[in-house]
């Protein structure tokens, strides 16, 4: 019988594969990112030692519109270069074993669920970096399965929890022990073009608008205390008034598969909580209580 492990609610900003610290210093200005020592600690301190199978990752860049699609490929290998900031991250060789038996498995449970899912496994189906990113830091050495899901742009709140619930289904249904990841931001909205560099650094002064921060806090301090049932009744308000990165989606697909409101793993805060370009970012790992 298959179990969450462990679930991480963590950013996948471009600047984590800023590896030269000049250039950090450079691009960031007054204050430098905490999220390098935070990624390398959770791999180091929570990840390394865990026995799991599989990274099940939702990504707030892979939009898709009619259905939740699930990546399928055997391997997930190529070479990267963003769209959006091929300056920063290009070139980028990434190889790992996928699960295609878990992600017809979810596609199936879904099904049954009334959600509609499918697993592709067709050639050329991108790979965006909020998987990358993450998994650069989070399977060193490509030691663990990787299954990539998009997030529905049209999909209800209510729509992505019964996608995640049907998720945890399946998992619970197969033979896997699975880390799940959120891969996404909290609030995001961006500085406009003539303001974005000389906003770039990780202070939370940064952050776009003091409302975005003041409830990003609020989101992080339910996270912290497993309070879901809390986020989750605002979840809503969240996306109205903060337009959160993937709609809030990665979070919510996680949620679902938790338990929904039932869910009340307590969250432990990695790094700070940070602005990247006017977005609201942070590192939350939820570990299964003793």
């Amino acid at each position: 019988m298959g179990e969450v492990v462990a679930a991480i609610l963590t950013t996948h900003v471009p600047r984590l594969m800023i590896h030269d610290l000049e250039a950090r210093r450079a691009y960031m200005g007054r204050q430098i990112s905490t999220f390098y020592e935070a990624m390398e600690r959770v791999e180091r301190e929570r990840l390394q030692a865990l026995p799991f199978d599989t990274f099940v990752l939702f990504d707030t860049h892979w939009f898709t519109t009619v259905e939740y699609v699930l990546n399928a490929h055997e391997r997930l290998a190529g070479v990267y270069t963003s769209e959006e900031l091929p300056q920063m991250l290009h070139d980028h060789p990434y190889d790992y074993p996928g699960d295609p038996d878990l992600a017809h498995a979810i596609e199936l449970a879904a099904r049954r669920n009334g959600v509609r899912a499918v697993a592709s496994s067709h050639r050329n189906l991108p790979i965006h970096y909020p998987t990358l990113n993450v998994m650069y830091y989070f399977n060193p050495g490509a030691r663990r399965r990787v299954l990539s899901i998009g997030v529905c742009q049209t999909a209800s709140v209510e729509n992505d929890l019964a996608f995640g619930a049907a998720l945890g289904e399946a998992i619970r249904l197969s033979d896997r022990r699975v880390v799940l990841i959120a891969s996404g931001g909290l609030s995001h909205r961006f500085w406009e073009y003539d303001r974005i560099l000389e906003r770039a650094s990780a202070s939370p002064d940064d952050i776009y608008s003091e409302e975005n921060r003041a409830y990003d806090a609020k989101i992080i301090e339910w996270l912290k205390a497993g309070h879901h049932d809390e986020v989750l009744a605002n979840a809503n308000d969240f996306r109205r008034r903060c337009s959160p990165e993937g709609r809030f989606s990665h979070y919510l697909m996680m949620a679902g598969a938790m338990g929904g409101a039932g869910w009340n793993w307590r969250g432990e805060q990695f790094g700070s909580y940070e602005a990247a370009l006017g977005t609201g970012q942070a590192i939350i790992y939820f570990a299964r209580p003793s």
